[in-house]
Protein backbone atom coordinates (compact mmCIF):
# COMPACT_ATOMS: atom_id res chain seq x y z
CA UNK A 1 0.00 0.00 0.00
CA UNK A 2 1.48 3.37 -0.74
CA UNK A 3 1.87 6.25 1.82
CA UNK A 4 -0.99 8.08 0.24
CA UNK A 5 -3.27 5.08 0.03
CA UNK A 6 -1.44 4.62 3.91
CA UNK A 7 -3.15 8.55 5.05
CA UNK A 8 -6.51 8.11 3.07
CA UNK A 9 -6.92 4.73 4.98
CA UNK A 10 -6.38 6.04 8.52
CA UNK A 11 -8.11 9.60 7.55
CA UNK A 12 -11.23 7.33 7.41
CA UNK A 13 -14.41 7.93 8.02
CA UNK A 14 -13.56 11.61 7.12
CA UNK A 15 -12.03 10.81 3.42
CA UNK A 16 -15.44 9.01 2.95
CA UNK A 17 -17.45 12.10 4.19
CA UNK A 18 -15.26 14.43 2.00
CA UNK A 19 -15.82 12.17 -1.24
CA UNK A 20 -19.24 11.59 -1.25
CA UNK A 21 -20.37 14.63 0.38
CA UNK A 22 -23.97 15.94 -0.41
CA UNK A 23 -22.39 18.63 -2.21
CA UNK A 24 -20.89 16.46 -4.41
CA UNK A 25 -23.83 13.91 -5.08
CA UNK A 26 -26.28 16.90 -5.86
CA UNK A 27 -23.73 17.94 -8.41
CA UNK A 28 -23.02 14.97 -10.29
CA UNK A 29 -26.96 14.56 -10.48
CA UNK A 30 -27.37 18.20 -11.69
CA UNK A 31 -29.68 18.67 -8.42
CA UNK A 32 -27.35 21.19 -6.99
CA UNK A 33 -28.65 24.39 -6.73
CA UNK A 34 -27.20 27.02 -9.01
CA UNK A 35 -26.93 29.34 -6.21
CA UNK A 36 -24.92 27.25 -4.39
CA UNK A 37 -22.50 26.41 -7.08
CA UNK A 38 -22.17 30.05 -7.83
CA UNK A 39 -21.40 30.72 -4.07
CA UNK A 40 -18.70 27.78 -4.05
CA UNK A 41 -16.87 29.42 -7.52
CA UNK A 42 -16.52 32.36 -5.70
CA UNK A 43 -14.77 30.95 -2.80
CA UNK A 44 -13.19 29.07 -4.60
CA UNK A 45 -11.42 31.75 -6.66
CA UNK A 46 -10.66 33.04 -2.96
CA UNK A 47 -9.20 29.49 -2.23
CA UNK A 48 -6.90 29.54 -5.55
CA UNK A 49 -5.11 32.74 -4.10
CA UNK A 50 -3.89 31.38 -1.08
CA UNK A 51 -3.33 28.08 -2.96
CA UNK A 52 -1.16 30.09 -5.03
CA UNK A 53 0.47 31.29 -1.81
CA UNK A 54 1.49 27.64 -0.41
CA UNK A 55 3.12 26.65 -3.61
CA UNK A 56 5.05 29.64 -3.39
CA UNK A 57 5.95 29.27 0.13
CA UNK A 58 6.86 25.15 -0.98
CA UNK A 59 9.60 27.01 -3.10
CA UNK A 60 10.95 28.88 -0.68
CA UNK A 61 10.67 25.58 1.60
CA UNK A 62 12.15 23.66 -0.85
CA UNK A 63 15.78 21.90 -0.23
CA UNK A 64 17.12 21.50 -3.87
CA UNK A 65 16.49 22.75 -7.22
CA UNK A 66 14.41 19.66 -8.31
CA UNK A 67 11.59 20.27 -5.59
CA UNK A 68 11.70 23.73 -6.26
CA UNK A 69 11.20 23.26 -10.23
CA UNK A 70 8.18 20.93 -9.09
CA UNK A 71 6.32 23.99 -6.74
CA UNK A 72 7.50 26.16 -9.19
CA UNK A 73 5.05 24.49 -12.21
CA UNK A 74 2.65 23.50 -10.20
CA UNK A 75 2.63 27.35 -8.68
CA UNK A 76 2.74 28.73 -12.82
CA UNK A 77 -0.21 26.19 -13.40
CA UNK A 78 -2.53 28.01 -11.26
CA UNK A 79 -1.44 31.36 -12.15
CA UNK A 80 -2.24 30.58 -15.63
CA UNK A 81 -6.12 28.98 -15.36
CA UNK A 82 -7.26 32.01 -13.33
CA UNK A 83 -8.39 33.45 -15.84
CA UNK A 84 -9.85 30.48 -16.86
CA UNK A 85 -11.65 29.81 -13.96
CA UNK A 86 -12.88 33.57 -14.20
CA UNK A 87 -14.48 32.84 -17.61
CA UNK A 88 -16.04 29.57 -16.15
CA UNK A 89 -17.62 31.80 -13.68
CA UNK A 90 -18.94 33.90 -16.31
CA UNK A 91 -20.62 30.71 -17.69
CA UNK A 92 -22.63 30.35 -14.40
CA UNK A 93 -23.49 34.75 -14.34
CA UNK A 94 -21.00 35.39 -12.09
CA UNK A 95 -18.96 38.88 -13.50
CA UNK A 96 -15.53 39.54 -11.92
CA UNK A 97 -16.86 42.25 -9.98
CA UNK A 98 -18.71 40.06 -7.86
CA UNK A 99 -15.78 37.43 -7.35
CA UNK A 100 -13.45 40.59 -6.54
CA UNK A 101 -16.31 41.93 -4.04
CA UNK A 102 -16.48 38.06 -2.54
CA UNK A 103 -16.03 38.35 1.18
CA UNK A 104 -13.52 34.60 2.37
CA UNK A 105 -16.04 32.62 4.42
CA UNK A 106 -15.25 31.39 7.60
CA UNK A 107 -14.61 27.94 5.88
CA UNK A 108 -12.37 29.42 3.25
CA UNK A 109 -10.22 31.53 6.05
CA UNK A 110 -9.85 28.37 8.37
CA UNK A 111 -8.79 25.77 5.29
CA UNK A 112 -6.04 28.12 3.42
CA UNK A 113 -4.69 29.31 6.69
CA UNK A 114 -4.16 26.02 8.04
CA UNK A 115 -2.80 24.89 5.67
CA UNK A 116 -0.22 27.86 5.46
CA UNK A 117 0.24 27.78 9.16
CA UNK A 118 1.45 24.37 8.64
CA UNK A 119 3.78 25.18 6.05
CA UNK A 120 5.17 28.17 7.67
CA UNK A 121 5.43 26.53 11.01
CA UNK A 122 6.94 23.24 9.18
CA UNK A 123 8.72 21.81 6.33
CA UNK A 124 8.33 20.84 2.75
CA UNK A 125 6.10 17.62 3.93
CA UNK A 126 4.06 19.17 6.23
CA UNK A 127 3.23 21.94 3.72
CA UNK A 128 2.62 19.05 0.67
CA UNK A 129 0.70 16.84 3.95
CA UNK A 130 -2.16 19.77 3.64
CA UNK A 131 -2.13 20.28 -0.07
CA UNK A 132 -2.49 17.04 -0.79
CA UNK A 133 -6.22 16.02 -0.08
CA UNK A 134 -7.02 19.13 -2.55
CA UNK A 135 -4.89 17.70 -5.11
CA UNK A 136 -5.61 14.16 -5.42
CA UNK A 137 -9.14 14.25 -3.32
CA UNK A 138 -10.92 16.29 -6.56
CA UNK A 139 -9.68 13.49 -8.91
CA UNK A 140 -10.63 10.82 -6.25
CA UNK A 141 -13.97 12.88 -6.51
CA UNK A 142 -14.08 13.09 -10.01
CA UNK A 143 -13.84 8.83 -9.89
CA UNK A 144 -16.34 8.38 -8.16
CA UNK A 145 -18.91 10.21 -10.08
CA UNK A 146 -18.15 8.65 -13.11
CA UNK A 147 -17.54 5.14 -11.94
CA UNK A 148 -20.64 4.86 -10.51
CA UNK A 149 -22.17 7.14 -13.37
CA UNK A 150 -23.87 9.14 -11.14
CA UNK A 151 -23.68 11.86 -13.78
CA UNK A 152 -26.88 12.17 -15.98
CA UNK A 153 -27.85 13.62 -18.86
CA UNK A 154 -27.88 17.22 -19.56
CA UNK A 155 -26.40 17.74 -16.19
CA UNK A 156 -25.24 21.62 -16.26
CA UNK A 157 -22.27 20.75 -13.65
CA UNK A 158 -20.73 17.95 -16.39
CA UNK A 159 -18.01 20.43 -17.35
CA UNK A 160 -16.46 20.59 -13.90
CA UNK A 161 -16.42 16.83 -13.38
CA UNK A 162 -14.54 16.66 -17.26
CA UNK A 163 -12.01 19.13 -16.29
CA UNK A 164 -11.28 16.75 -13.03
CA UNK A 165 -11.85 13.54 -14.50
CA UNK A 166 -10.25 14.58 -17.55
CA UNK A 167 -6.18 12.91 -18.39
CA UNK A 168 -4.74 16.07 -17.77
CA UNK A 169 -5.98 16.63 -14.00
CA UNK A 170 -5.56 12.91 -13.19
CA UNK A 171 -2.31 12.76 -14.41
CA UNK A 172 -1.22 16.39 -12.77
CA UNK A 173 -2.95 14.37 -9.53
CA UNK A 174 -1.11 11.30 -9.92
CA UNK A 175 2.63 13.44 -10.36
CA UNK A 176 1.45 15.44 -6.81
CA UNK A 177 1.27 12.09 -4.95
CA UNK A 178 4.50 10.87 -6.29
CA UNK A 179 6.46 13.87 -5.51
CA UNK A 180 4.93 13.54 -2.32
CA UNK A 181 5.83 10.33 -1.33
CA UNK A 182 9.21 10.71 -2.58
CA UNK A 183 8.99 13.68 0.44
CA UNK A 184 7.98 10.93 3.23
CA UNK A 185 9.68 7.74 2.21
CA UNK A 186 12.54 8.64 4.82
CA UNK A 187 10.35 9.94 7.43
CA UNK A 188 10.39 7.69 10.90
CA UNK A 189 6.74 6.80 12.87
CA UNK A 190 6.66 9.79 14.46
CA UNK A 191 7.26 11.99 11.64
CA UNK A 192 4.46 10.15 9.65
CA UNK A 193 2.28 10.69 12.43
CA UNK A 194 2.41 14.41 11.99
CA UNK A 195 1.77 13.76 8.35
CA UNK A 196 -1.51 12.00 9.07
CA UNK A 197 -2.54 14.39 11.37
CA UNK A 198 -2.01 17.47 9.17
CA UNK A 199 -3.62 15.11 6.17
CA UNK A 200 -6.70 14.45 7.97
CA UNK A 201 -6.88 17.98 9.63
CA UNK A 202 -7.08 18.83 5.70
CA UNK A 203 -9.29 16.57 4.66
CA UNK A 204 -12.00 18.00 7.53
CA UNK A 205 -11.62 21.08 5.97
CA UNK A 206 -12.70 19.85 2.60
CA UNK A 207 -15.75 18.71 4.02
CA UNK A 208 -16.36 21.88 5.70
CA UNK A 209 -15.94 23.98 2.10
CA UNK A 210 -18.05 21.56 0.58
CA UNK A 211 -20.44 22.05 3.50
CA UNK A 212 -20.27 26.13 2.94
CA UNK A 213 -21.64 25.63 -0.78
CA UNK A 214 -24.75 24.36 0.42
CA UNK A 215 -25.64 26.34 3.50
CA UNK A 216 -24.18 29.18 1.52
CA UNK A 217 -22.19 30.10 4.36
Amino acid sequence: MTITKKLIKNSKPYWDSYIKHEFVEKLANGTLGIENFQHYLKQDYIYLFHYSRAFALAMYKSENFEQMNFSKNALNSILDEIQLHINYCKEFGIDEKSIYEQKESPACIAYTRYVLDSGSSGDLTHLYAGLIPCFVGYAKVADYITENNLSGANNPYQSWIDMYSSKEYQEAANNATHFFETLCKDLSKKQMEKVQDIFTTATRMEISFWQMGLDLS
